[in-house]
């Protein structure tokens, strides 16, 4: 119990520290709409987990609650990256007033921005714990439909969306996942595709995710299927979407920095 001269006009970092110094078991819900910093406390002793709640909703006390208490095993996973430092951000990240803004990023958003740049981050893309703990098989099975993928462009009908045959199935990922721990839980495994190095694209993109509940010492499936549209990338000249040849490296892992396992398929 934290006595009664307890600052009432402190920011969110100062009230967190304030409150783990003072108790040895301190656990934080963290409810924002964006991105937030917790480099300035994350690392305190008596901070034992972080529940990141997201905006609140008229079920969120009874959510949090059931998770804090165990009655559900969280399975939920970071929809952006968390920096360690607000400079850590592009420029195009932060708040601006003007007018007219010139976004120069292209592709290179979130995790893409910070691949990229090769910075080390607080909390990845894709990041996510559990109260128990999943092994990836250390090989991934790729099957490609190779005529399919043997024209550069997409050559179908127009429609909503672009040429019909941009969604055509042309490949399928798939690998295992095993709970290792004592209780069920559902992890959210997801797939990025790294493209040649001739496509200019990131160094690796988000492509697929698959929730799958796993239960004590079992082993599940877990599957992408990848459109035309998953492995092309637009071409300026030809005003066309193009697949460029060349090598495709597929990695499976619990986040967009928590790869288990890779292979490859030629195009």
């Amino acid at each position: 119990t934290l006595e009664a001269s307890f600052p009432i006009s402190l920011t969110h970092t100062s009230l967190v520290n304030y409150v783990a110094d003072n108790c040895n078991n301190t656990i934080v819900v963290v409810n924002t709409v964006g991105p937030r910093l917790f480099s300035q406390w994350d690392d305190h002793e008596n901070i034992t987990a972080i529940l990141y709640g997201g905006p609140l909703g008229q079920s969120s006390g009874h959510a949090i609650n059931e998770v804090l208490f165990g009655d559900v095993n969280p399975s939920g996973k970071l929809i952006h990256t968390l920096a360690k430092n607000e400079s850590d951000y592009d420029s195009n990240f932060q708040i601006s007033e003007a007018s007219e803004i010139d976004f120069t990023e292209g592709n290179f958003i979130d995790y893409k921005y910070f691949d990229q740049q090769n910075k080390s981050v607080g909390y990845e893309f894709g990041f996510g714990l559990s109260y128990t703990t999943f092994e990836y098989a250390s090989t991934v099975t790729v099957t490609s439909d190779t005529k399919k993928l043997s024209e550069t462009y997409a050559s179908g009908a127009l429609a909503v969306g672009g040429r019909e045959d941009l969604w055509d199935i042309v490949a399928t990922v798939s690998t295992t996942v095993t709970n290792t721990g004592r209780v069920a839980g559902a992890e959210v495994a997801q797939l990025y595709v790294e493209f040649p190095a001739a496509a200019d694209e990131p160094a690796r993109q988000l492509r697929g995710f698959q929730k799958v509940m796993v239960n004590p010492r079992q082993t599940e499936k877990v599957q992408f299927k990848l459109r035309r549209r998953d492995l092309s990338v637009w071409d300026v000249v030809a005003q066309e979407w193009a697949v460029v040849k060349g090598e495709y490296k597929m990695h499976v892992g619990a986040s967009s920095r928590d790869l288990r396992a890779v292979s490859t398929m030629n195009v």
